[in-house]
């Protein structure tokens, strides 16, 4: 019974096979084909009625191909001992009465005669078709060197091996591979040339000496090539009644559920409680299958009634049309943290939104230096949004990374390898500008942070050195990422600096440096200052407050040339604003038309203290009171002030009073109101 058990859960990894596509080697996002071929060579000879007594191997074959009803999934075997004892060709899992046939066909096979392994081999490979895009493997099983007996055959080991190597090219060339079993019950196996065969093909060798080991190295061959998980549900004695237990589907995005009940003879009855239409069962004497095609997330209760006594394993095997999707950040620096992400996709392109699916997976980036060949693997953390994985991973050095992400799942797994890449050194740069530096002897040494002239994209720590000081104007040293200046005298020096990142890389900065005495600072800051209130004094000349006219003259004409009687005048000051106001323009604006050219060179200013001046340029005698005007002596006219003209014509003469004006009185009164 034990036996019999492993075989069937052999058989549920194999059907992994058929209902999940395979990821590309080589892309971060790239689909497969669900089509697979799988070719079965089969060790037959007398010997396998010792080495595998309860044929475990056919056993095998036929859950396989239960678990596997696709158009896309074709099996083929090829059974030998001395000979080729049967051989179908690769078909089509998708019509029960084909799948019958083969079944039928691996019952009948009688085990007798000896051994001849390269004709078997040779046969297998043959049936292999030509590549059409499905994903192919053959599985040798042996349990013996070539050994002819005492048989009289025209064949020769040598014949034999020649065999064994036309496959193995065959394979190589067709790009599958080959996947070697040796049962070592008495002795006889040539593990050497097993395990040749396996890894000159990318297939693995496994050798026991027991067919008790099959099913675990089964497994461990489809857990390689198929991404599904054998998941036990449960292990129950059977009593002759009905039993239950419950069935979880986690998740709606299955592609396929397959219920497998294994025990040592058949079942008496087989329920599952689910309302859907697309459920199939496939029953023999020592296993029954319940697949559902797309179920949908729940639990289930499924009843059976097995023969009391009998060990009933329950195992639930789910498949899924999920590729997985990774990728890196687009420029990958050493020493910068590169965000990586991976995550689902549909057959469809778009991303699985499905989050039940991603809370039961753990995902691994595992990346690899192509120079130490060591591998770092990092675990990658759920996104907020539980639709991706994520992690972020600083490089060390620079050079070229390979890369992977592996996801598991309970009951699935998916794994994609992302295009090799260069993480890469950029070296430091200097910065632009602050390439000038002025300082005075008296203030002593200058400290600066290099950090400031330098840049590097990959935060790498910089070692400093001072390369040059051409003059002798300052010295210079650097301490750690420190460059000390200490000037000596005045005048002009340049100094370089280079940086130097871990990998070597560099980068340099030339400092113009500019040493002055504080004498040349003081005398330039008082050439400033003097510029400064040179400047004050201009702006407030320019724009001081001005005074403005106040009060009002009156004019007395006392004689005039033209023996005109002209009445007094009044002129209210306060009428022409600020500036100045000639004689004339007062003669002007009241139309006093006696002939006086020279009354345009008498000028009238305002004075801050409400007075009045009045300058001339004239022959005219002018005086204020008793006191004589001289041409070009500027006086004040205070309020009552009387002056006195007397032109150049010698006859026309004009006595000015300078008034204050009353409250009562209007600044623009006119001259007839004022007579």
């Amino acid at each position: 019974m034990r036996l019999k058990t492993k075989s069937l859960l052999l058989l549920s990894s194999l059907v992994l096979a058929l209902t999940g596509p395979f990821a590309s080697p080589m892309s971060a996002d790239t689909g497969t084909s669900d089509a697979y071929d799988a070719v079965f060579v089969l060790d037959t000879s007398y010997s396998m009625n010792d080495s595998d007594p309860n044929h475990t191997a056919t056993e095998v074959i036929n859950m396989f191909m239960d678990l596997s009803e696709t158009e896309q999934t074709r099996i083929g075997f090829a059974a030998y001992n001395h000979q080729i004892v049967a051989s179908t060709p690769l078909t089509s899992l998708s019509i029960k009465e084909r799948r019958q046939a083969l079944k039928d066909k691996l019952a009948s096979l009688r085990r007798t005669g000896y051994t001849d392994l390269g004709l078997g081999l040779r046969q297998g490979t043959s049936l292999m078709n030509k590549d059409e895009g499905n994903h192919r493997f053959v599985v040798l099983l042996s349990d013996g060197e070539t050994d002819f007996g005492p048989l009289n055959t025209s064949r020769t080991e040598a014949d034999s091996q020649r065999d064994v190597s036309a496959s193995v090219k065959a394979a190589q060339a067709g790009g599958y591979p080959i996947y070697t079993i040796g049962l070592n019950h008495d002795g006889t196996v040539n593990g050497k040339q097993l395990e040749k065969i396996a890894a000159d093909t990318g297939g693995k060798s496994f050798t026991t000496d027991s067919a008790d080991d099959l099913p675990d190295i089964f497994n461990q061959i489809f857990a390689e090539q198929f991404r599904s998980v054998l998941v036990s549900v449960a292990a129950v004695t059977a009593t002759g009644n009905l039993q239950e237990v419950e069935i979880n589907i986690p998740n709606n995005s299955m592609q396929e559920a397959n219920v497998i009940l294994l025990s040592d003879r058949p079942l008496q009855e087989a329920q599952l409680y689910y309302d859907s239409p697309n459920i199939h069962y496939n029953l023999s004497s020592n296993y029954s299958v319940l697949k559902i095609d797309k179920p949908k997330k729940g639990t289930y209760k499924l009843k059976f009634r097995g023969q009391k006594g009998d060990l009933v394993k329950v195992n639930l095997l789910n498949t899924y049309e999920l590729e997985a999707h990774a990728a890196a950040g687009k420029e990958i620096l050493q020493g910068v943290p590169t965000a990586f992400a991976s995550g689902f996709i549909l057959p469809n392109g778009h991303s699985l939104e499905d989050g039940d699916v991603y809370k039961g997976v753990l995902a691994e980036l595992i990346i690899t230096d192509a120079a130490s060949k060591k591998a770092t693997r990092l675990p990658m953390a759920l996104s907020s949004d539980g639709k991706k994985f994520e992690v972020k991973h600083t490089f060390a050095h620079s050079g070229q990374y390979a890369w992977k992400v592996e996801m598991t799942g309970k009951d699935f797994y998916r794994h994609v390898e992302g295009t090799p890449f260069k993480a890469v050194n950029k070296g430091p740069e200097a910065v632009k500008g602050n390439s000038t530096l002025s300082l005075s002897k008296q203030d002593g040494k200058k400290t600066l942070l290099l950090s400031d002239h330098f840049r590097d994209a990959n935060q790498d720590k910089l070692a400093y050195q001072l390369v040059s000081n051409d003059g002798n104007e300052l010295q210079a040293s650097v301490e750690g990422d420190q460059l000390l200046i200490e000037p000596l005298r005045s005048g002009n020096g340049t100094l370089t600096v280079k940086a130097t990142d871990p990998e070597g890389l560099t980068a340099s900065f030339e400092l113009s440096v500019k040493v002055t005495s504080i004498w040349n600072q003081i005398l330039r800051v008082g050439g400033v200052i003097l510029i400064l209130l040179a400047g004050a004094f201009f702006l407030y000349w320019r724009f001081r407050p001005k005074a403005s006219f106040r009060g009002r003259l009156e004019g007395y004409f006392l004689a005039t040339a033209s023996g005109s009687d002209i009445p007094v005048k009044y002129w209210p000051l306060t009428a022409f604003g600020q500036g100045k106001v000639t004689l004339q323009q007062l003669f002007d604006s009241l139309h006093v038309h006696e002939v006086v050219p020279e009354s345009a060179r008498v000028v009238f200013e305002p004075s801050k203290n409400n007075g009045l001046f009045v300058t001339h340029r004239t022959r005219c005698t002018v005086t204020i009171g008793r006191t004589p005007l001289e041409p070009g002596r500027k006086a004040e006219l205070k309020y009552n002030d009387k002056l006195y003209i007397t032109f150049e014509d010698g006859f026309t003469e004009i006595e000015l009073r300078y008034k204050m004006i009353k409250p009562s009185t209007g600044i623009h009164q006119s001259e007839e109101n004022a007579s």
